[in-house]
């Protein structure tokens, strides 16, 4: 089974808001983007993933998820988290009816290709 995962991302300047205490509005975005970064290349390392779509309206964020080898398309709905995986799953399967789809973090930066294969057998399961 081939997956096709969606990754949701703030814009870049919006994210990791949480972390606001121990690091400055000047370093979360760029953080924001290595953690997507990996996450993404993991991801595409995976051999159970057919592609990643990743849902952001970052410029920035979606040229280099792209040059990776990632999807992307807008988040239209600008609604939040749960608003951008259905969009992205939305698009996702109007392009592909048969796609498997599924959700992924894209703050994972420690993500292994292998572990996220055995998550993906075990969903298939």
């Amino acid at each position: 089974m081939q997956w096709t995962l969606v990754v949701p991302l703030k814009p870049l300047p919006q994210a990791k808001s949480r972390l606001a205490d121990t690091a400055d509005d000047g370093l979360r975005p760029g953080l924001a983007l290595a953690f997507a970064q990996d996450t993404v290349a993991a991801a595409l390392g995976c051999a159970a993933v057919r592609d990643v779509v990743v849902v952001t309206n970052d410029a920035l964020a979606a040229r280099e998820l792209a040059a990776l080898g990632a999807g992307t398309v807008p988040d239209l709905p600008r609604a939040g988290l749960n608003a951008a995986l259905v969009h992205g799953a939305t698009v996702v399967g109007a392009a592909r009816r048969a796609a498997s789809v599924a959700a992924l973090n894209a703050d994972l930066p420690a993500l292994r290709p292998a572990e996220l294969a055995r998550v993906l057998d075990a969903a298939a399961r």
